[in-house]
């Protein structure tokens, strides 16, 4: 059994041909790997520029390992002959193409699904891009920052601080993430109809199309000349920090109503009914702020969710990482490097009894060449 074939897993036997860098692509390869198929990651000379990405583990990007684990690495010039030769011998043993360029970038090097259906037409073909694979945006470039900014979202996000002045400064990969998720359902879809069907499918999954599926309140009224405002959740202050409750359904605001004192609420014309809730959810929020800003978040957590209310202080991500409910699940993997054991996130789905996890290991850039290029005979050659 090689590293990346794991028996029973539900994607063991699938080969996955992966072409796609940085974030939307290789999280839809990692979690496919992850379910059991096998992923060979091609890789340009000098490797996936988030190789180079901090932050770094004995001198390895545990950003890039945490995205790739479980993968095979072929270092490949595709503009060359030989590059072409080996992804053609390749090609009859693999379900799955990947790739995330921006669109045409594929075609001008043959590898597109035109050229690769004509040789394996029961080939299953997607493309993540930032605005799809045709239309007056396709050839925009575009990283997950941009498609928040061009799909309203940072604009939203702004607005709904109340007194912001500007968008907010962020890290956020939400884009990316959904792409890459999307990417995974689409391809899954179309391996079940493959097999029921013989024929493969070219899918084109576009990032602007995820966000604003996202977005469904905010999308829905833009269309509306004076929508309803909706719930925007935000921190409650305590003493040490900060909490975060949800108060959605009657029940859930009747245990805050108890939990806080003011069991009264449930009558109050203020917040009795949900839509006088949701109008008057800033000063719901203000009320709640004279009780907890006395107590430790802690107290303030405890309290109000054993009066049946979701509520959770604030936690800093490491704080996190170490919630006992991480352990339970699994949800970090250990992993050995070079300069001790670190974690990785585990994979969100878990199958029982398929055994569907991230694979503990890192491939170097190039480690699977020769094994690959044996495969198809052109180790001689290389």
């Amino acid at each position: 059994m090689t590293q990346t074939q794991v028996d029973g897993a539900p994607l063991d036997g699938v080969r996955v041909l992966d072409f796609s860098m940085f974030l939307a692509g290789p999280y839809c390869s990692r979690l496919m790997a992850d379910m059991g198929a096998e992923v060979i990651k091609v890789e340009p000379l000098g490797g996936d520029f988030l190789r180079h990405a901090p932050p770094f583990r004995d001198g390895r990007s545990a950003y890039f390992g945490q995205v790739n684990c479980g993968k095979k690495s072929l270092e490949l010039d595709l503009k060359s002959a030989f590059g072409q030769r080996v992804i053609a011998g390749l090609l009859p043993s693999v379900d799955v193409v990947l790739e995330n360029f921006r669109p045409g970038v594929m075609a001008r090097l043959g590898l597109d699904y035109a050229s690769l259906s004509a040789a394996r037409p029961d080939l299953i073909y997607c493309s993540v891009s930032g605005y799809g694979q045709s239309g007056p945006s396709a050839q925009r470039a575009a990283f997950a920052p941009i498609i928040h900014a061009a799909s309203g979202y940072d604009l939203i996000m702004m607005r709904y601080q109340g007194d912001a002045e500007r968008p907010p400064r962020t890290r956020s990969t939400v884009a990316d993430i959904l792409g890459a998720t999307h990417a995974l359902g689409a391809i899954n879809a179309a391996l079940f109809h493959r097999e029921r069907t013989g024929q493969g499918q070219r899918i084109d999954v576009a990032m602007m199309d995820a966000m604003h599926n996202m977005l469904a309140y905010e999308y829905q009224a833009a269309q509306l000349p004076d929508p309803d405002r909706p719930i925007v959740f935000g921190p409650i202050k305590a003493r040490d920090g900060f909490v975060m409750v949800a108060p959605v359904s009657p029940a859930n605001f009747a245990g805050l109503a108890q939990a806080v004192g003011h069991p009264e609420w449930v009558e109050d014309p203020r917040f009795a009914e949900p839509i006088a809730r949701i109008r008057n959810w800033d000063l719901l929020l203000t009320e709640v702020e004279k009780w907890s800003a006395g107590l430790s978040a802690d107290d303030c957590e405890a309290a109000i969710q054993e009066a049946g209310c979701p509520c959770t202080r604030y936690l800093e991500i490491g704080e996190s990482l170490s919630e006992p409910q991480i352990e339970h699940r699994g949800a970090a993997v250990p992993v050995e490097g070079g300069d001790g054991a670190y974690q990785f996130a585990n994979c969100p789905a878990q199958f029982d009894p398929a055994p569907v996890a991230a694979r503990p290991w890192v491939a170097e850039l190039g480690q699977h060449n020769a094994e690959i290029l044996a495969e198809i005979g052109l180790a001689a050659e290389a």
